[in-house]
């Protein structure tokens, strides 16, 4: 929660954020996002088909939990991403571009490339598209 004050008070105050922590902020976002349209898939859902009252979905006990299953998919999101980078690496998909910068090349033929590319956001890395490998 504190991470997200202080974002708002950057935001609001005017400070210019460098493109790389926009980039980084935009793929946590992204990622809660999406684990949270997937949780409301279901309980919609359930409204329609087993007649479930909405007073469940306003209990603390399913907002706490919703909130500790986005949090963990948004991690078990940056594991997968953290493991197809480094599998990438290993099977020479990306490669460090610049001795002082932290600048990766994915290649366009990574069958990962997505998660690559996340994991890289992640960590506020710059991303440079190689050639095919």
């Amino acid at each position: 929660m504190k991470a997200l004050s202080k974002i708002w008070s950057l935001v609001s105050i005017g400070c210019a954020m460098n493109s790389s922590t926009v980039l980084m902020v935009r793929a946590y976002l992204i990622t809660a996002s999406l684990a949270a349209a997937s949780i409301e898939i279901p309980v919609l859902a359930s409204y329609d088909l087993f007649d479930v009252s909405e007073n469940v979905f306003a209990s603390r006990a399913f907002r706490v939990g919703v909130v500790i299953t986005v949090v963990g998919a948004v991690l078990a999101t940056r594991y997968a991403a953290r493991a197809a980078f480094r599998f990438a690496l290993l099977h020479d998909q990306a490669t460090f571009s610049r001795a002082n910068a932290q600048s990766i090349a994915v290649s366009q033929a990574c069958p990962l490339r997505s998660l690559v590319i996340l994991h890289l956001r992640f960590n506020r890395w710059a991303v440079e598209v190689a050639g095919h490998a």
